[in-house]
């Protein structure tokens, strides 16, 4: 049975989780989902290398050292104005893009300015305005409204296949840049918001919004240490494996066209993450939560490891390391919220999306040197194993809940 307070807060609030299930979906993170369609068409017209493009579309690791700072923006003004001129100028990057010659610098700077705009419409904004409305069943509305990932990014990518194979890649950049400005922003504007009627308004707090104090702050919480380091031991191994898995299957006697569909499976197991962990935590100890499903992609590596694991075994470890991954965000985001509650929240979660980002290069390095080296990826999964255990115990150390959340340092 649902608590009176549980149904309370759905039935009032319902709205915030329906903006953020299609508004984050389909802001930023919609370019991740459908990037690699452009990749052919781009190399085809421009000549660019694969290396070139991909370097474009992936150069959020030299500007996420401004996720910290997105998430103090985003705290001290409010989710919805930041979000709103986010996804505007996106659009207007899309639109930008649709008309690129063959310049490649020019090209770059297009994508640089992408990344650093778009950093703004995704987890960083949308979680907070989530977290803020609900209490008792937190997680488990963090979780519903990340399913719209999930959802299209299935959908997405099969969409712009079409679209750029009927129309050309140009069609396909008007196309995001339609997605963002007549989806993304009327319903993140007309139902994301983050603040209660009974609270001041975000920047009406006394806390400036350049606050060195207030970074010195965070970094003295060994709380926050924890769960940045918990976070990034857990995901950059997670995200390596993503990377590497259809080399990894076949390296393991997976036919090349059975890997490609075994990435339903981790989909599925994905998305039966994120509900089950949102679920868990309104009821659990988080960091146990964390614990739990950090721990089986350490099974799920083990079973990899063997000399010939068989088809079952090698689905049951996609299934432990989706999990992991579906769980980790909703777990991080509910953590931050009950530990810290909503003054600093997005900027905490701006520090662990800096430091997930580089640990996340790092460890997807580190599976390709492996391979390079030594022909297998072994020892990849042995240090991906190492990771997930150290992160499963690093969960363990948050300690209590705290009477009053907020920042110790």
């Amino acid at each position: 049975m649902l608590s009176q307070s549980v149904k309370q807060e759905w039935r009032d609030h319902w709205r915030v989780v329906v903006g953020t299930f299609f508004g984050m979906a389909l802001a930023y993170p919609a370019f991740s989902f459908t990037q690699s369609q452009f990749m052919a068409p781009l190399q085809a017209e421009f000549g660019w290398t694969r290396a070139q493009i991909s370097f474009a579309f992936h150069i959020n690791l030299f500007v996420c050292f401004m996720a910290p700072a997105y998430g103090r923006i985003v705290d001290h003004f409010g989710v919805r104005p930041v979000v709103t001129v986010c996804i505007s100028l996106l659009a207007l990057c899309y639109v930008l893009l649709a008309n690129a010659t063959s310049s490649y610098p020019l090209f770059l700077l297009l994508c640089l300015a992408l990344v650093t705009i778009g950093m703004g419409s995704t987890g960083i904004a949308y979680t907070r305005a989530v977290a803020s409305w609900f209490g008792a069943s937190r997680g488990t509305a963090l979780a519903v409204s990340r399913i719209g990932l999930s959802l299209f990014g299935a959908i997405l990518p099969i969409l712009m296949f079409h679209v750029i194979a009927a129309f050309g890649w140009r069609a396909g950049f008007y196309l995001m840049a339609a997605i963002a400005a007549l989806a993304a922003l009327p319903i993140s504007w007309l139902l994301v918001r983050d603040r209660r009627p009974d609270a001041p308004a975000p920047h009406s707090q006394n806390t400036p919004l350049l606050d060195w104090k207030l970074w010195f702050r965070l970094l003295s919480d060994r709380r926050v240490l924890i769960l940045c380091t918990a976070s990034a031991l857990t995901y950059a191994p997670v995200l390596a494996f993503l990377g590497h898995m259809q080399p990894l299957l076949t390296s393991k006697g997976v036919a090349p066209e059975l890997a490609a569909n075994l990435a339903a499976l981790l989909a599925i197991s994905v998305l039966i993450g994120t509900l089950t962990s949102g679920i868990l935590v309104d009821r659990v100890w988080a960091p146990l939560v964390g614990c739990i499903y950090t721990l089986a992609p350490v099974a799920g590596c083990m079973l990899l490891l063997t000399p010939d694991p068989g088809l079952n075994a090698i689905m049951i470890a996609i299934v432990m390391i989706g999990l992991a991954q579906g769980a980790e965000i909703d777990v991080v985001a509910y953590m931050i919220a009950r530990y810290f509650g909503m003054t600093a929240y997005s900027a905490i979660y701006g520090l662990t999306v800096f430091i997930m980002i580089w640990a996340t290069a790092g460890a997807s390095v580190f599976f390709g040197a492996v391979f390079d080296r030594v022909g297998n990826y072994d020892y990849a999964l042995m240090g991906a194993a190492l990771m997930f255990g150290l992160g499963a115990a690093s969960y363990l150390f948050m300690g209590r809940y705290p009477a009053e959340p907020g920042v110790r340092g």
